[in-house]
């Protein structure tokens, strides 16, 4: 009796192993004939899931980032917040673009930090930070251009992914727009970004001029750059997410690179193996 059971077991098995085979070689005959009509045109390439729509709301957030950019931190919020001891007491004062403050103060001890008496000289100028009131005019101009050209990237980026649901374009085609539109924005970032880190750099002109500074009546100077500091952090975090994009897209043509042939062929040969 159990000689029999076990022969039954046995041609159950057995039987399992040849349907497992039979299904293999079924999946790789219709992946072979599947492929071969792709490339004769007979059958449209299958899209991956999920590529498109993560760059659609990518254009959406470009957008969005630039409009509060221009709006509230460009416009609205401080550029500059100076604390500093002079003979007549401690001074505090908020300073938005174009060098305008909260209380419409007027200190001439600022006019000697970031104002320079003479035009081309060097040995009597008093711009002990590197920076200038016109700079307070000059950068915000500069970046909220740089902020218009991501809004406009990010509506042209929107426009095309609609297209791009629409009519179907091509992998490689989506790939190429994709990663123009990702290396158009990071190089309008770092335009951002090195606009504003002339503020930064004024930290160390400060501390290395601090004697010259202290000698004109102005002591514990405290320098902070509120926007500035959040325009590189915005433009650092788009050049973050255009690489991620390049490089996700570098990786789709590394892909390309290799024959389908040879792809194929690997594959017939492993699954060889395993029947």
């Amino acid at each position: 009796m159990d000689y029999r059971e076990n022969e039954a077991e046995n041609e159950d098995f057995f039987l399992d192993v040849r349907k497992t085979r039979k299904k293999a070689k079924e999946d790789i005959l219709d992946e072979t004939f599947e492929k071969a009509e792709i490339s004769k045109g007979l059958r449209p390439k299958k899209e991956e899931k999920g590529t498109k729509k993560p760059f659609l709301k990518l254009g959406i957030i470009l957008i969005f980032i630039a409009v509060i950019s221009i709006v509230i931190v460009i416009n609205y919020l401080p550029w500059m917040f100076i604390k500093y001891d002079a003979e007549y007491g401690t001074i505090q004062e908020f300073y938005h673009r174009d060098f305008i403050n909260e209380e419409d103060h007027y200190y001439e001890e600022i006019d000697d930090i970031f104002e320079s008496p003479c035009t081309n000289c060097s040995n009597s100028s008093k711009n002990y930070i590197g920076l200038i009131k016109d700079d307070f005019t000059n950068i915000p101009k500069t970046t909220s251009y740089g902020f218009i050209t991501l809004a406009l990237l990010g509506i042209i980026f929107t426009i095309f992914g609609i297209f791009e649901r629409i009519r179907n374009f091509s992998r490689e085609l989506v790939t190429v727009i994709h990663s123009t539109f990702a290396a158009a924005a990071f190089i309008v970032s770092i335009i951002i970004a090195l606009s504003t880190i002339k503020f930064l750099g004024s930290h160390f002109l400060l501390y290395y001029n601090k004697p010259f500074i202290e000698a004109s009546g102005v002591n514990d100077v405290i320098l902070i750059y509120p926007v500035p500091l959040i325009l590189i952090v915005i433009s650092f975090a788009i050049m973050i997410i255009a690489s991620t994009i390049m490089k996700i897209n570098f990786h789709e043509f590394e892909k390309k690179l290799v024959p389908e042939k040879k792809r194929s062929s690997v594959s017939n040969f492993k699954f060889g193996n395993k029947i």
